[in-house]
């Protein structure tokens, strides 16, 4: 036990500091014409932010239902679905299931991802425990709400340039419709799409 302390305190020697400004995300710029008309819209990738007022109740219950079912009452951390996730990665012998909540996907795409790029640091345990004690840390000093609307804001949906962030460019790109808008089918591929946003985007793989 005291070894593994020691090596969690070492773990954690060299984890970022946690601050609440770094969960702003930044969104693409709009130029517009002289009647006020939307003609371009530049950023190396593209997000406009939304309020989780925004969301429809079938997309919140489309994402929990399949990201992290007991978002609302664990601390960050869920850990019968962490020890569930090990197990299947000792089966597969892979890192293939990483057993993370919202708010631990957050921190990852915050601190350990390229926005721009979609990519992050290799996986590694230093690094999953690192995304749990920030995470831990991220519940204290923030709210559900805004946990999740950080995360909706800011996640990889792909498209045609893999440049599309956020849930509310996706449904204008999917969709060409808000995302106050969307129906249960619409949230619900959502939801599926950012397991894999390449292998989903419906526009060039539709059978999967």
């Amino acid at each position: 036990v005291l070894a593994g302390c020691v090596l969690i305190v070492t773990m954690l020697k060299d984890k970022p500091q946690l601050s609440l400004d770094d969960f702003n995300n930044a969104e693409s710029s709009i130029i517009l014409d002289r009647n006020g008309e939307q003609i371009s819209e530049l950023g190396t990738v593209l997000r406009q932010n939304v309020e989780y007022e925004d969301l429809p109740t079938s997309l919140i219950d489309a994402f929990v239902a399949v990201e992290d079912s007991r978002f609302f009452s664990h601390n960050g951390f869920d850990i019968p679905r962490f020890v569930q996730a090990i197990f299947s990665n000792l089966k597969t012998m892979s890192f293939s299931q990483g057993g993370s909540t919202f708010t631990m996907q957050l921190i990852k795409n915050t601190y350990f991802v390229d926005d721009e790029a979609g990519q992050g640091a290799a996986k590694s345990i230093e690094r999953k425990v690192q995304e749990i004690a920030l995470a831990l840390e991220l519940e204290t000093k923030s709210a559900k709400k805004d946990i999740f609307i950080n995360y909706l804001n800011k996640i990889n949906f792909g498209g045609t340039s893999q440049n599309i962030r956020g849930v509310q460019k996706a449904s204008q790109y999917d969709y060409g419709k808000d995302v106050s808008e969307l129906n249960l089918p619409e949230a619900a591929m959502l939801a599926g799409v950012i397991n894999s946003p390449y292998l989903f985007n419906p526009f060039n793989y539709l059978e999967y």
